[in-house]
């Protein structure tokens, strides 16, 4: 990651406040729109990208999948915050990326702009995040302001659209900004999660497309209907190995460290997320908590301090003699350079098979399963024979193998792992919502708009909920029906 334009970015984080109490979510963090157009294209461009980058290290939906149980604080694990405010998403990242297209296109400002990288290149990986930024939105509030967004004053009660209307826009910008790279010509500079390689942002852009494909799946199951063509177009493109995971690379410095290291050392020092029970006997399985099954319980997490083996924490209870239970492995919790990811290969396996299951492409539903676990293991340093073993003594069946191993492998990945366990339904692994919650009627299903949401924009958002589900946790959304 370069750091001439991290301390570029400074200016334009100035002004940063706490948004929310999402906890460690970019969201929580609220960046004054009022002057992007004071900051250079590339300085824009790293602001975006360090404003997503704590989306993807959030702790409440690794407690929504029962990756991990709270210590002695439980309410977030009791789902004791229903309202979610999503504006921020839109100040930090989405009208950040909307200004750099705009530099870029226009006439009095595309030359100057071209100082950190070709126009159109510029475009492309602004449009390629935008695309992920909604995607990641709308998998958590459902119906949101798309269509009529980031318009500024022309239209300031914008309506909210469907998932559906949604998920085929940004199709659409995914295909415009794979049409506008320019492979001989300069990326963007300011990118500090891909360098500027426009081959590795097309990866982006379709492994985005493949796995959009997937997640609409109940809704166009059919081979040749519309999530299959779009998982097809993107086939040929997408990340082929754990070499080419696409990840944030967090610092070693303060101000873009991993948000895990923040949270265990001083002064924060909580040690407030520990495994759950739920994760550490699925990952035992058959095997016992000093010698679990799954060879990953042993890279993905510590021995309990006081027995020497690996004990989860009881879900949505207090945990707070911590020393009985098992803690994240120090490689995230002390490391802060782990970095966080948007996508890993064996996503893409896991994928892979479940397409030959639905008839989409041709292949051997098993053999992209093997692959996915052998990648998962690979990823976490896992033993080659290791893995192998545990294959052996779980070879495949059936979707529910897809949906239990990318459940596993999608460890820490908190909003996908969420995402994809509510679209598996009944072939996810089971979850029991804990009988301390304190809202909803079991495993949140979406998160609820900001408690001003109708306040602000009443009549759209009474449309939107009147369409959509009342605006709880437990309204089921359009791609999970």
């Amino acid at each position: 990651m370069n750091l001439k334009y991290i301390k570029q970015v400074v200016i334009t984080l100035i002004s940063i406040s706490l948004f929310s109490c999402d906890n460690a979510d970019f969201g929580d963090m609220n960046i004054d729109p009022n002057n992007p157009s004071d900051a250079s294209t590339a300085s824009l461009l790293t602001a975006a990208q360090i404003s997503l980058s704590g989306y993807l290290t959030a702790t409440t939906p690794n407690l929504y999948v029962q990756y991990l149980s709270n210590g002695q604080y439980p309410e977030e694990s009791q789902y004791a915050t229903v309202n979610f405010n999503y504006g921020a998403y839109y100040t930090n990242i989405l009208v950040v990326l909307n200004r750099i297209i705009e530099l870029n296109t226009d006439e009095n400002s595309m030359i100057a702009a071209q100082a950190n990288g070709s126009n159109n290149n510029q475009i492309a990986v602004a449009k390629i995040l935008t695309a992920y930024t909604y995607q990641m939105m709308t998998d958590r509030w459902g119906m949101l302001p798309y269509t009529e967004a980031l318009q500024g004053l022309d239209d300031i009660f914008a309506s909210y659209d469907t998932q559906e209307v949604i998920y085929d826009g940004l199709f659409n910008e995914i295909d415009e900004a794979l049409a506008l790279v320019e492979g001989n010509q300069p990326g963007p500079t300011g990118d500090v999660i891909l360098d500027g390689d426009m081959n590795r942002w097309k990866q982006f852009a379709n492994t985005l497309k493949m796995n959009m494909a997937i997640r609409i799946s109940k809704r166009f199951p059919t081979s040749g209907g519309y999530a299959a063509i779009k998982f097809n177009e993107a086939i040929s493109e997408v990340i082929s190995s754990n070499e080419e995971n696409i990840y944030y690379a967090f610092l070693a410095e303060e101000n873009n460290d991993n948000p895990w290291e923040d949270r265990f050392l001083a002064p924060n020092y909580r040690l407030d997320y520990l495994l759950s029970d739920t994760f550490v006997n699925f990952l035992v399985g058959n095997g016992t908590p000093s010698e679990p099954e799954d060879p990953r319980l042993e890279q993905y997490a510590v021995p309990a301090k006081n027995s020497g083996i690996f004990v989860g924490a009881p879900y949505g209870q207090e945990n707070g003699n911590t020393p009985d239970y098992s803690f994240i492995t120090p490689n995230v919790i002390y490391n802060q350079e782990a970095p966080g990811y948007f996508f890993t290969y064996s996503q893409i396996a896991f994928a892979k098979a479940e397409a030959v299951e639905l008839g989409w492409m041709a292949g051997n539903s098993a053999s992209f399963y093997e692959e996915g676990i052998l990648a998962s293991m690979e990823q976490w340093g896992v033993d080659s024979a290791d893995a192998n073993a545990y294959i052996a003594a779980n070879p495949y069946t059936g979707i529910v193998d897809i949906a239990y191993e990318k459940y596993v492998a999608l460890y820490l990945q908190g909003y996908e792992a969420w995402a994809e366990w509510r679209r598996f339904g009944a072939n996810a692994p089971t979850l029991e919502p804990p009988v301390t919650a304190l809202s909803g009627n079991g495993i949140p299903q979406r998160q609820a708009y900001a408690t001003n949401a109708s306040a602000s924009n009443e009549e759209n958002y009474n449309a939107a909920i009147s369409q959509q589900g009342p605006d709880n946790l437990d309204t089921v959304l359009w791609w999970a029906q």
